[in-house]
């Protein structure tokens, strides 16, 4: 379940052993603001009966912080506790009431300070996506972010020893991840997406050319914090003939490979085309899947 301003995008998969990941059904229900979003999710839940199946909840970007810093000399079991006190003045609640989780970063090869990712929010914010899917009947599993959940896509668990990016369009902004031997090294955001890819042309290359930009960024950090080298193949959702389109105007301005993220699991998955929202609903919901 993923819970975004304008809807829900919900996402169910099979976990079985010959058809890990195929996807049942997926679906965008438009609604805005919590009770009428947790009511359409009410009605998908009924309608097809999947009350006590359990669930992944996406967390909105906006009611989440993440801040990257040192790790503190502690134990393992201290470090939370640790954590929290470093963030007090970089988020906007206080931190007696903040949920706190965090990641590892890789060492850099250019600098051996272990750097972590602290995943805070505030606790009645996450009390309420608690709620919201009990409501609905279902058990929560887990709450995710959608920086992380792109690591559960099958092409990243297959790439050992392989640099690559996958890159998501939503209608107004886009995300980037970049991954090597299956670990996240870098995840960036920005504010281009499928809308703005609409108005460009081979006239105007100008949007293309600001996307290409903010990619490039995310690469030379990469390449010059990591010392690792470049990708070999960025992978791009959704495949439409706008996102197609600008594929071939950046394959011919990149050294590295461009391809369309793979949702099927055989010819005769018909429910394979996602909905544009439903990408990190889908990968969300491959959470433990193999």
């Amino acid at each position: 379940m993923d819970f975004l301003p304008t809807g829900v995008a919900v996402v169910q998969i099979k976990n079985t052993k010959k058809a890990a990941g195929k996807i049942l059904r997926s679906e965008y229900l438009p609604s805005r603001g919590q009770q009428a979003q947790v009511d359409a999710l009410r009605g998908w839940v009924d309608k097809h009966k999947l009350q006590r199946s359990g669930c992944v909840c996406l967390i909105a970007d906006t009611d989440y912080d993440i801040n990257q810093i040192e790790k503190p000399e502690v134990d393992d079991s201290e470090l939370a506790q640790a954590l929290t006190w470093r963030i007090k003045d970089l988020v906007s609640y206080g931190v007696d009431s903040a949920v706190v989780d965090v990641y590892p970063m890789p060492v850099s090869s250019k600098n051996n300070t272990q750097q972590v990712s602290v995943v805070s929010a505030d606790e009645k914010t996450v009390a309420n996506y608690v709620e919201s899917i009990r409501s609905t009947g279902m058990e929560l599993i887990a709450i995710d972010i959608h920086d992380l959940v792109t690591s559960n896509l099958p092409a990243v668990q297959q790439g050992a020893e392989k640099a690559q990016a996958i890159l998501s369009l939503g209608d107004s902004n886009g995300d980037l991840s970049i991954f090597n031997d299956t670990d996240l090294y870098v995840s960036r955001h920005f504010k281009i997406g499928l809308g703005q890819l609409e108005f460009a042309s081979g006239e105007d290359p100008g949007v293309y050319d600001n996307l290409l930009l903010e990619i490039q960024r995310s690469m030379d950090y990469y390449e010059s914090y990591y010392g690792l080298g470049s990708v070999s193949i960025m992978e791009v959702f959704p495949r439409t003939p706008v996102t197609e389109k600008m594929a071939l105007y950046l394959q011919n301005l990149i050294s590295y490979d461009i391809d369309f993220v793979a949702t099927s699991r055989g010819r005769d998955d018909q429910n394979s085309v996602l909905d544009n929202h439903c990408f990190h609903a889908y990968c969300a919901a491959l959470r433990g899947t193999h």
